[in-house]
Parts: structure tokens; C-alpha cells; sequence
């Protein structure tokens, strides 16, 4: 069994859903516009059992298109969305990525995603896109803007906007592992909306079936850094809400779940700067030589190194402890169950450097342990 790559449940193995790929007429579907925010409209649906004739227990599909008099497309049964190809021969690890506004989310998503890429190439395997939706979606929103055009991505639109895209998953094939198929669904939520304390719904209850939840926490947040930063990095005059009120926000939404916790120290450069404040303690934190935080190995073949992980979770905690950040997000625990998250602690920067305004640095993206979150999640199913 796998999950839908957009509400993240489980798919049940004994009921299977199909629509109509040219339907002559559409109603609003209930269920899709629950899990959307938005009214959606869809054609004649068909929920089938298990056929007991076939060796997967999949329903004859030309028997249903013969039906419909059109052909049909498999749905998730729960919200109806469209599944890709074969998507329940594979495997699916679900990301939801969080955080204040400008944290660097979308940014993070688009370079972990190529040097994913470059890492799958290494050992043999190719990253593809899972459908044609994400395929152009990673071009047109991620891609161009960021690597080519040379320019920062624009905040994720808030769900209240129907045009926005948040709502629906980035779904990526990563390749063969334990002799099955390996898909990465990934859901980019925009920082605005969980700046909003009375955020929730059924569209948001992706993230108690979450297999990880990665939340961005931006240390120019944190008064006393920005001020010995002010001449060394330039000044981002944009604010997003507080860190620990947006964590207190998804983990309501996690509710009963029990995903891993990636908590990300993001634009992690502007940390790297402050070894030239050398008459500062923080500046003599960041000088350590021989701490994790100033090495990148997430490149390096083979799998996840664990004991640098948890060298680089324990720093990182202390870092925040010396943020005075507060135990909600150096030590976090479900408020609903009362036990700790599953959780690490990482440090990346996706570029590498301080945009310059609007733009990339002259010195180009140069990204810093991007790949860590992504390859400690996927660790846990023997992937990468």
C-alpha cells in the first residue's frame, strides 16, 4: 500500500476510484473541494472493489472506460485527486515543508531538488517527474525564476487565493529501491497561511499523515543576530511571523500524527558571517573548526551518515538555545499526545550566500547540506 501524494492517506487496498479523462459534463465534487479549499469539478466518479480475478486486485480499467464511454483515470478514493500512472505498484515518502514567511522554503524546494537529482545520477538511479503537472510547475515556478533568471522566487501564494497552487503536491519518481518504484510528494505551503493562528480544515490535515514535516526557522529572526549582522550581510526588511507561534500552529494541524520533525536552521550564511565578528562570542561559536556546521558531506555516495546527523542535530540545538528560540522549537513535543516528535535539527543555506536585493549574489548558488533533511527521512525507508 502507498499514499496519495496529496492528502496523504493511506490509499485503502480494497477500494479503487475513477473518473472520466474527457468527461461531457462536470459537477463540483465534494469531496475534491474539501481537500482543495476551492470548489472543484469533476466528471461521473465510480468507486470499484477489489477485482479478486486479478493478481493485484486491480478493477478491469478497459471495463470501466467502456463504461464511461470515455477513458478513465485512477483517483485517490478519499480526495479525489488524480493519481499518476502505476502509482499503487510504488512507494510514496510525503513531505509538508513549513515555516514563517520568508524563511526560504520555496527557494529550498527547488535547489534540494537538483542536487537530488545529481545525487540520484551518482548512484545510478535518475530523478523524473511523477506527472505532467509537476513537470511544469517545477519549470515555470522554480526553475526559471531561480536558476535561470537569476532572480528569488516569489512567496507562495496563500490558499485563500484560488489561483494558488499550494494545494496541490510537487510529485517526483526517485528511482527503484527494495525492488519497487520510490516517489517523493512534497506540499509547499505558504508561510502567510500558517501565520494564522485559526488556520484548519480538512484541507489541511495533510499534515498529521505526513512521513516528515520540515519546518524552516530563519536566524535573522533573532534580534541580537541581525544587529551583528547589520554590516556584514545586506538587510532584508521582510518579516515573516514568529518561528515558535507558527510550530505551535503545525503542530495543531499534526494533531494525533506522528510524522518526523526536520526543524531547519535556514539561510544558514548569515550564521557562517559572523566568524568575521571576532571580537563577538558568536563570533568565536562559529569559528570552531571541527564542528559539523562548517562541512557539507551531504553530497558524499552512500547512505545517510548517522553519526554526523546527530553531531550536527546536537549543535544546532545548542545554537538555538543560544537564539533563546525556547524549548518549543529546540526540544519540541506533540501537544495533543504529549510525547516528543521523532525530530532532528539541520542547518542548510539553498544559496549559499545573501541575495543581492531581488537577485542571486554575484558569486552564484553555492548550496550548504541541502540534502540532509530529505536523505535523514528517506534513511528510515532504506532509500538513497
Amino acid at each position: 500500500m502507498t499514499k496519495c501524494p496529496r492528502c496523504f492517506n493511506v490509499l485503502p487496498h480494497d477500494v479503487w476510484a475513477f473518473t472520466e479523462e474527457n468527461p461531457d459534463s462536470v459537477s463540483v465534487d465534494a469531496a475534491a473541494s474539501a481537500y482543495k479549499g476551492h470548489p472543484v469539478q469533476m466528471g461521473t466518479i465510480a468507486e470499484v472493489g477489489r477485482d479478486p480475478g486479478s493478481p493485484h486486485g486491480q478493477p478491469d480499467l478497459s471495463a470501466i472506460s467502456a463504461e464511461f464511454g470515455s477513458p478513465a483515470v485512477e483517483l485517490c478514493p478519499i480526495c479525489h485527486y488524480t493519481l499518476p500512472p502505476n502509482w499503487r505498484w510504488g512507494h510514496a515518502t510525503c513531505l509538508a515543508m513549513a515555516g514563517a514567511r520568508f524563511t526560504g522554503k520555496t527557494v529550498f524546494i527547488a535547489v534540494m531538488v537538483k542536487r537530488l537529482q545529481r545525487h540520484l545520477e551518482q548512484m545510478g538511479q535518475v530523478l523524473d517527474f511523477a506527472n505532467t503537472e509537476t513537470q511544469q510547475r517545477y519549470r515555470r515556478e522554480y526553475e526559471l525564476p531561480l536558476f535561470e533568471e537569476r532572480g528569488l522566487i516569489p512567496a507562495t501564494q496563500s490558499a485563500r487565493v484560488e489561483a494558488s497552487h499550494q494545494h496541490d503536491p510537487l510529485v517526483f519518481n526517485i528511482g527503484r529501491w527494495n525492488d519497487q518504484p520510490h516517489y517523493l510528494a512534497i506540499r509547499d505551503v505558504a508561510g502567510e497561511d500558517l501565520e494564522n493562528p485559526g488556520v484548519g480544515g480538512q484541507e489541511w490535515s495533510f499534515f498529521s499523515s505526513a512521513d516528515a514535516v520540515l519546518f524552516l526557522f530563519d536566524p535573522m529572526r533573532v534580534q541580537e543576530v541581525k544587529d551583528q549582522l547589520r554590516d556584514l550581510v545586506p538587510t532584508d526588511h521582510r518579516t515573516g511571523g514568529d518561528p515558535r507561534d507558527v510550530l505551535r500552529t503545525v503542530m495543531r494541524l499534526i494533531g494525533p500524527g506522528t510524522p518526523q520533525l526536520a526543524v531547519i536552521l535556514s539561510k544558514f550564511d548569515a550564521l557562517q558571517a559572523l566568524r568575521k565578528v571576532t571580537s563577538s562570542s558568536w563570533g568565536q561559536v562559529m569559528s570552531h573548526a571541527g564542528a559539523a556546521f562548517t562541512r557539507d558531506p551531504s553530497l558524499q555516495r552512500g547512505v545517510y551518515d548517522e553519526v554526523d546527523g546527530a553531531l550536527l542535530d546536537a549543535e544546532v540545538r545548542s545554537l538555538l538555545q543560544r537564539l533563546d528560540a525556547g524549548p518549543t522549537l529546540y526540544r519540541p513535543s506533540n501537544p495533543t499526545t504529549g510525547e516528543y516528535y521523532d525530530s532532528r535539527f539541520f542547518a542548510v543555506s539553498a544559496l549559499g550566500g545573501s541575495p543581492q536585493g531581488n537577485r542571486v549574489g554575484a558569486t552564484g548558488i553555492s548550496p550548504f547540506r541541502c540534502m540532509d533533511p530529505v536523505r535523514w527521512v528517506l534513511a528510515r525507508k532504506q532509500v538513497l
